[in-house]
């Protein structure tokens, strides 16, 4: 059974798909429920529980790295042997996943040598399954799910949380989801503080729903509104916003905390600068030039905690598209989960020259040519590579550098090792200096023991 807990959070859990994987061993029958865990004749229940068993299966077997038919003639042959499904149902299943792609697994470019690079025009499509991801929840209705699962109520909103890993935060702390998913544009959204088991927590929502309202500004003074404020004493019930803090962002903006002077709701304005620069209102005539954050990290070159790339997928010195590219961004993202985090900028050459991810971009299949489907590619290598369930311990920004896009991507450190599987290959890396480094099983071990105590 893999589960672990951090301070008490559920972080990591396996228990269901040991569950499945046992009574597909053992030829136990896998029980038909109801979401309300009660037995059911439905088709619908049993067409239900049948996605769910192979969209588990079909991640653990890593369909990305063994390819999508070695996955599906082990699922088909372990259930067909187990007896409880027929063929067609469970081929009914693939089939209303299944889609073509030339975004090749690596078990496909195994079987295929001729296609070690990505080909525009390429005319061999290969056939892959995309299962929806099923979380804690349908397990848990279901019946599937044999932890105790705590419930927990948020000291915000009042609403349950249960100590699952997805409502986990990536420093393993618990988050309302109910929190999350109604306030959303707040810039504490990746706060790892959650909900705390002893004390009273720091507020880990925000308050997108409730947008600032400006009533009014002038040459010395600006005033804006908070809407619904629950400790308001005027008439309207909003509260009066006050500014708290200010700092600049990646994107040259002039940041303003603001905090209600009678709830004490948080938000921010974001301010754009003409030219990146403010003018200093004294008789000097200064200027106050902002420049990103990034600019820092980019003049103070790689070191321990930060690592440039030119490219994910582009090569610059074939000039052509070159998959191979992505083991190397997975290894530096490894890397720095396996140390103590850090920062990977895709788009800065080794001169520390922003080049931008533009011919990046132009090698993304169908409508995905623009940041959104890079960042789509992204997430889903981190899933195929180092597993789904480290996604949520790196954060990806798109910052412009001399007009030029650079994919910045802050990594935390992963309250587990990670170990990266590419090209066939299960490999420990860890930061060393300014470079990534692979260690063998007697280092793993030392490494480990004294890394995560």
């Amino acid at each position: 059974m893999t589960k672990e807990y951090v301070n008490g959070n559920l972080c990591v859990c396996d228990e269901c798909l040991l569950d499945i994987k046992s009574k597909l061993k053992s030829k136990v029958e896998f029980p038909i429920n109801s979401i309300n865990n009660e037995p059911s004749d439905k088709s619908s229940d049993r067409e239900s529980i049948l996605r769910m068993i192979i969209s588990k299966l079909s991640y653990d077997l890593d369909i990305w790295a063994k390819g999508p038919e070695y996955v599906k003639t082990k699922i088909l042959t372990d259930m067909i042997n187990h007896g409880q499904f027929t063929e067609d149902e469970i081929e009914s299943v693939f089939k209303e996943f299944e889609y073509e792609t030339t975004d090749y697994s690596y078990g496909f470019l195994q079987e295929h040598p001729e296609l070690d690079v990505i080909d525009f025009d390429c005319a061999i499509i290969e056939k892959n399954y995309n299962f929806p991801v099923f979380g804690c929840d349908i397990p848990i209705v279901t019946g599937y799910c044999k932890v105790d699962v705590e419930t927990l109520v948020c000291p915000d909103c009042g609403s349950e949380v249960q100590n699952i890993p997805e409502n986990c935060t990536g420093g393993c702390a618990l988050i309302c989801p109910k929190c999350l998913n109604d306030r959303r544009d707040i810039f504490d959204i990746f706060d790892t503080t959650g909900l705390v088991r002893k004390g009273n927590p720091p507020h880990h929502g925000n308050w997108g729903t409730q947008v600032p309202e400006f009533i009014r500004t002038s040459t010395d003074y600006f005033g804006i509104l908070h809407p619904f404020c629950k400790k308001s004493p005027r008439d309207d019930g909003k509260g009066v916003m006050c500014v708290s803090g200010v700092w600049i962002d990646d994107t040259g903006r002039v940041v303003l905390s603001l905090e209600c002077a009678f709830c004490g709701a948080e938000n921010v304005l974001k301010p754009f600068t003409k030219a990146g620069k403010i003018p200093l209102l004294d008789v000097s005539g200064a200027e106050w030039e902002i420049k990103s954050r990034l600019y820092e990290l980019i003049n103070a070159g790689e070191n321990e905690r930060v690592e440039f790339k030119s490219s994910m997928r582009w090569d610059y010195k074939e000039n052509r598209p070159n998959k191979n590219l992505e083991g190397v961004i997975m290894k530096t993202i490894s890397a720095f989960l396996n140390s103590s985090g850090g920062t990977l900028l895709i788009g800065v050459d080794d001169f520390g020259i922003a080049i931008g991810i533009e011919k990046d971009i132009k090698t993304l299949g169908g409508g995905k040519k623009n940041l959104d489907g890079f960042e789509l590619q992204l997430t889903e290598l981190v899933g195929r590579y180092l597993g789904k369930e480290h996604r949520k311990f790196f954060h990806v920004s798109f910052v412009p550098v001399d007009k030029k896009n650079i994919c910045v991507i802050e990594i935390d450190k992963s309250p587990k090792p990670v170990f990266l599987e590419y090209a066939g290959k299960t490999e420990f890396v860890v930061r060393s200096g300014n470079s990534s480094q692979i260690l063998n099983a007697k280092e793993q071990y030392e490494y480990i023991k004294m890394h995560w105590k």
